[in-house]
């Protein structure tokens, strides 16, 4: 069962910038948190959730598996890209933290530049396997053997809108004879010769629905600050075995979640030309700033994780089947919801137009299209999937510039909170060649009632809508203030300069119905409007 979370309807402003009183704001319905810091769970006195880790570890010794110590690493993918360290940021999230899996090498795998070689472990055997390719930092882009299993042991985040866990296929190997100068690759000789695929392998383990201490078996109740396990593996025996590893260890299987890679949609192994996988953590909208951030940027004190490996290889396999996703579609869309919609948002836009426009600025409606493709999908059909998640739906305008600082674009469109399409909206500002997500804003939470001044007063649907702006510079609109690459402080990834060419990105996330992303037709798509000075004639 899912808790209906809601955010304190007078505290919309969660960040501190915006809001400095609320650093104590209590988000979700019947959870409270006295604590102004958040504490690693195996550092607080009389936690449960490692006591029996080595019991576990020992137990798996004893049956003939191999157990390596990995981690779950908070990754700032615009720090690494404005260091020359990966050529993508893959349509990161703006504002949106991200943490990857790192894991050891196999036993008699080579390590990769970087890492320690793995337990077992000789550099003079010529039958090494060879070393993984380093996409992003080292150990997060990993081969797996179908026999091997990953554990994650720990805690789960504070409150937040939305936390999930997802394994990926990351680099395939490039088919013979195919262009692929538009796509991320990597690779030797001695590797092999990749590309990024990035393709979710099923339905995230989220919030909602979560098995933790908190919430057994996926029941309600708070999911966050929770113990949890979760295990990922190719292989329904190996996956038993580790549940029954951890149950003589003491853990409840009512806190275990499984995270499956179907067999038959990857090509599993070590050899060279295998895939390669990725395993991503993902947080949206943190409910105590400083708390949140505090446990991404710490996470791999949160989270114990280990690689499993059989001393002998399994003879026989189990694979997981491929699973049937959770359905987008349900029998409601916003045409139905906003029957009148279509003379709603015309009357928005000329409002915006009216008041943006006039003889100093020209305008132009941006296309708004599908982005980024589901991941069985995007297996299929060899392109790139950037993270994807099932728990999401992805849109992007066309590509477009900043030709001066006075030009600016206007966001607009349904609010698919309200519509009940989702429970978290957001909208990014991206560079169009590292497609790094600079800023973004959650669309009605952090602008409530913001299409209120473009309808008549008192218009019953005015709720139903959002406006924002994103600019250089603030005024006395509700604006996103989009930053500068060149001579950013941060890195020259942070921003994008004028001139450059930039798009928006929507993700709409967790219909209410279905706690999955929305059907791309059960909603109506997100609108931009780009402003641009025009020049004075001489």
């Amino acid at each position: 069962m899912y808790n209906d979370y809601r955010f304190d309807s007078n505290s919309y402003y969660l960040y501190p910038s915006l809001a400095n009183s609320h650093h104590t704001y209590n988000a979700l319905n019947g959870y409270l948190n006295p604590y102004r810091h958040y504490r690693p769970v195996y550092n607080q006195e009389g936690s449960t959730i490692y006591g029996g880790l080595n019991t576990f570890i020992s137990t798996l010794n004893k049956r003939g598996y191999i157990v390596q110590e990995g981690k779950l690493k908070y990754v700032d993918i615009l720090q690494l890209a404005s260091e020359g360290k990966v050529p993508s940021c893959f349509g990161n999230n703006a504002n949106a933290p991200y943490a990857v899996l790192t894991l050891p090498p196999a036993p008699n795998q080579d390590p990769s530049q970087g890492q320690d070689p793995p337990i077992v472990y000789n550099p003079n055997n010529p039958n090494n396997y060879p070393e993984n390719i380093n996409a992003i930092i080292p150990g997060a882009t990993f081969k797996l053997r179908p026999d091997e299993a990953i554990v994650l042991i720990g805690q789960t985040p504070p409150p937040a809108y939305y936390f999930s866990f997802r394994s990926y296929l990351g680099l395939a190997e490039n088919k013979p004879l195919k262009d692929y100068s538009d796509a991320v690759t990597a690779g030797n000789d001695q590797t092999g010769f990749y590309h990024m695929l990035f393709a979710s392998l099923g339905d995230s383990v989220s919030n909602r629905g979560i098995w933790t201490e908190q919430t057994p078996q996926g029941s309600s109740g708070s999911p966050f600050n929770s113990s949890t396990i979760i295990i990922s593996t190719a292989d329904r025996s190996v996956n038993q075995q580790v549940r029954d590893a951890l149950g003589v260890a003491g853990y409840s299987s009512n806190i275990m979640n499984n995270d499956n890679i179907p067999l038959d949609m990857v090509d599993m192994g070590l050899e060279k030309g295998k895939d390669t996988f990725l395993f991503v953590m993902r947080a949206q909208l943190w409910a105590q700033e400083e708390i949140g951030d505090a446990y991404i940027q710490n996470v791999d004190k949160f989270f114990k994780v280990l690689r499993i490996t059989p001393n002998i290889p399994f003879a026989n396999r189990t694979p997981w089947p491929i699973p049937i996703l959770k359905m987008r579609e349900t029998n409601t869309t916003e045409y139905q919801v906003l029957p009148h919609a279509r003379k709603e948002l015309d009357h928005l836009r000329n409002e915006i137009i009216q008041r943006y426009g006039g003889s100093e600025y020209d305008h132009v409606d941006l296309n708004t299209d599908k982005w980024v493709m589901e991941g069985f999908q995007g297996i299929m059909q060899d392109v790139t999937c950037l993270g994807d998640n099932n728990d999401a739906l992805y849109l992007r305008t066309g590509n477009f510039q900043f030709k001066s600082d006075d030009d600016f674009i206007i966001i607009y469109g349904v609010n698919h909170e309200k519509t009940g399409k989702a429970t978290l909206c957001q909208a990014s500002f991206y560079g169009a060649e590292l497609l790094n997500g600079v800023v973004g804003a959650f669309n009605s939470v952090e602008f409530p009632h913001s299409a209120s001044d473009f309808f008549p007063e008192k218009y019953e649907n005015t709720n139903y809508y959002y406006v924002f702006k994103m600019a250089r510079e603030m005024d006395n609109d509700r604006v996103v203030v989009v930053p500068y690459s060149e001579g950013n402080p941060l890195g020259s990834a942070y921003g994008v300069d004028n001139d450059q060419d930039a798009f928006i990105g929507f993700r709409i996330y967790q219909d209410k119905e279905t706690g999955v992303g929305p059907d791309l037709y059960d909603i109506i798509w997100d609108h931009a409007i780009l402003f641009t000075k025009k020049e004075k004639n001489l």
